[in-house]
């Protein structure tokens, strides 16, 4: 297993699309570093950071690895926070997790990183944003929502290739030049 790497202390420079943590996958992240900073809560993205593209299940590997971790460290829960509106009940089902999918508000449909999407969280999870850490791969969806609602973030490469509208938008190009700004490469 390798350690995720710290960033920076947020500050006023940092933009909000810069993570606090890198990873390179779930298997990556150093639950015990996050225990320390007071997480208590870990919260998950599901698609291209739990499983890859049309992937039924979750990796063995994976659930293992989460489900050790929260025991091991003491985390109180675990939750899918996701922007897909299909049933992931299996997934969730694998890790008992808390499924957190967008939902409508009148006539707005609100998912991340709308503020009010990580707020029903919180209040689900009775916890702070301090207490609470959001794993995903997306920069604007999971960092920036996450970093807006002030959790600990934590940036994992994308499992598998991305979705059509990834390369229609050119997310990962964007996330990329944004990303390069404010992290010296290797």
């Amino acid at each position: 297993m390798r350690e995720g790497r710290l960033i920076a202390p947020r500050s006023k420079r940092r933009p909000e699309k810069v993570p606090d943590y890198f990873a390179d996958s779930v298997l990556d992240v150093d639950f015990a570093v996050l225990k320390k900073l007071g997480v208590k809560h870990i919260v998950i993205d599901l698609d291209l950071t739990l499983k890859k593209k049309l992937q039924w299940h979750l990796e063995k590997e994976v659930v293992d690895y989460l489900l050790e971790a929260k025991k091991k460290h003491g985390f109180k829960s675990i939750s899918i926070a996701t922007n897909n509106m299909l049933n992931i009940n299996r997934y969730a089902k694998a890790l008992s997790a808390n499924v957190f999918q967008p939902y409508w508000q009148g006539l707005r449909l609100i998912r991340k990183p709308n503020q009010k999407y990580f707020q029903k969280i919180f209040k689900y999870l009775k916890a702070k944003p301090s207490e609470c850490v959001i794993i995903g791969d997306k920069l604007k969806s999971d960092v920036y929502g996450g970093n807006r609602a002030g959790m600990l973030t934590v940036r994992v490469r994308a499992k598998g290739q991305d979705y059509w509208y990834d390369w229609v938008l050119f997310t990962r190009l964007r996330e990329s030049r944004q990303l390069s700004k404010y992290i010296k490469k290797k």
